[in-house]
């Protein structure tokens, strides 16, 4: 009789002074029907004494790391990746996320069914009820300039943005795409082992684009999976405001994308040479 193994999740979630939405957020983990064994890790990227207090009261079993000083998205998550290589998954949710119900089973079903699968990412719904595209194609030169200078928040609908954001796709089950937002995604050890960690050059922004282009390079896959859930309040400060400082991280995170990619992000892999075999939707 062959022993069935369990998959070992950890969850990441990086806080800086988010308040009731790291409440919502780590409730709606460690309220999840999955019944498998997983380890959750809270990052207090800022000196957060109320958090501290919370999560020790409520959840003591949450690992909590407190940094001294502030450090990027690729940083703090490699940093857990590393020191607890242990797991087969890093689920990585954004304080401003709340997991629905299933959506952690889905995701791990879908991942052991398909070993091919290196990142994978659930549907994100905006809380008027809406669709946010967190699943999108490579950004051109264009693109990057047109949503650096904040062009498409004055003129809706740009073709070129639309095709961005897959707005062209009808979404069912589960499907490949170029790449996901790291809000919620979900990350296969052995693809990291073979492509890398996130890349630290990228202090906020297109860490989550960068890595899935090397994976797809790599010949791993990365998938949106419609049917697992999320809402996300989806803050995005570098979206919403032009003179930020999150802002400005995006635009200097989009010229070293250009610069590591040579302004070639769109073809970063032979597309023809993936191998397209159909995905188990894990029903």
């Amino acid at each position: 009789m062959i022993q069935e193994v369990t998959p070992k999740l950890a969850v990441i979630i990086i806080n800086h002074h988010h308040g009731d939405m790291l409440k919502r957020a780590v409730e709606s983990i460690m309220n999840s029907s999955y019944d498998k064994p997983y380890q959750v890790f809270v990052i207090n990227n800022l000196k957060d004494d109320a958090t501290k207090k919370w999560l020790t009261q409520a959840f003591p079993d949450i690992e909590l790391i407190e940094n001294d000083k502030p450090k990027g998205f690729a940083s703090n998550n490699n940093q857990i990746i590393a020191e607890h290589a242990d797991f087969d998954y890093y689920l990585l949710v954004n304080p401003d996320a709340t997991c629905l119900s299933g959506m952690l089973s889905q995701l791990i079903v879908v991942m052991e069914d398909n070993p091919k699968i290196g990142v994978a990412g659930p549907r994100l719904i905006n809380p008027d009820g809406t669709v946010q595209p967190s699943r999108r194609r490579f950004a051109s030169f264009l693109v990057l300039l047109v949503r650096a200078l904040h062009i498409d928040v004055l003129f809706k609908g740009l073709a070129v943005v639309d095709h961005y954001l897959m707005n062209d796709v009808e979404f069912n089950d589960i499907a490949e795409v170029d790449w996901i937002t790291g809000a919620v995604m979900i990350l296969r050890k052995k693809a990291l082992e073979d492509v890398g960690l996130f890349d630290e050059r990228f202090f906020m922004y297109f860490e989550d684009e960068d890595l899935c282009c090397r994976m797809w390079q790599q010949g791993w896959k990365v998938c949106y999976l419609n049917a697992a859930v999320a809402y996300h309040e989806h803050i995005a400060e570098g979206r919403k405001k032009i003179f930020s400082k999150a802002n400005f991280h995006h635009i200097g995170s989009a010229f070293k994308m250009l610069l590591k990619y040579q302004g070639r992000i769109v073809r970063c892999y032979d597309k023809g040479a993936v191998n397209r075999a159909p995905l188990s939707t894990g029903k």
